[in-house]
């Protein structure tokens, strides 16, 4: 899926939340003038607050592409990377070399100035095998 779907999905999700958030408060505020329960829209409130904050974490940690958790990957070891999200599409590992490899994530083909090329997330780490920056990027020489 191209990122700038994602980040309408992703802003739609906000919104749609804040809006909730709006209107419960104000239910809430009119429920408490008149005297009528309050208890299933404190409810409904504390749900909204909480897909809130779960869209937010995933939005932080998911922050270069939506399928893999930057948060986990960075800092981690190489090997950990390939046990969790599979056999990597370009490049390879060799053991004590610092190097990057890359997940086929996307072709830009959308309406709007498409490069029609293929793009990846890439991983770099180190020699010892330590990831130390993630990206979404084109292949070398690309």
């Amino acid at each position: 899926m191209h990122p700038w779907y994602v980040a309408i999905i992703k802003l739609i999700n906000f919104l749609g939340l804040f809006v909730c958030f709006i209107i419960l408060i104000i239910v809430l505020i009119r429920a408490k003038k008149h005297h009528k329960a309050t208890r299933i829209i404190r409810l409904l409130l504390s749900l909204d607050i909480i897909l809130f904050a779960y869209s937010l974490i995933f939005v932080l940690s998911h922050s270069t592409y939506y399928k893999y958790n930057d948060w986990t990957i960075l800092n981690s070891d190489i090997n950990s990377v390939i046990e969790k999200y599979g056999v990597f599409d370009v490049g390879s590992i060799q053991e004590g070399k610092a190097g990057s490899v890359g997940y086929y994530i996307y072709t830009d083909n959308v309406w709007i100035m498409p490069d029609h090329m293929d793009h990846y997330y890439w991983i770099y780490f180190d020699k010892s095998g330590t990831v130390y920056e993630v990206e979404d990027s084109l292949p070398p020489g690309g």
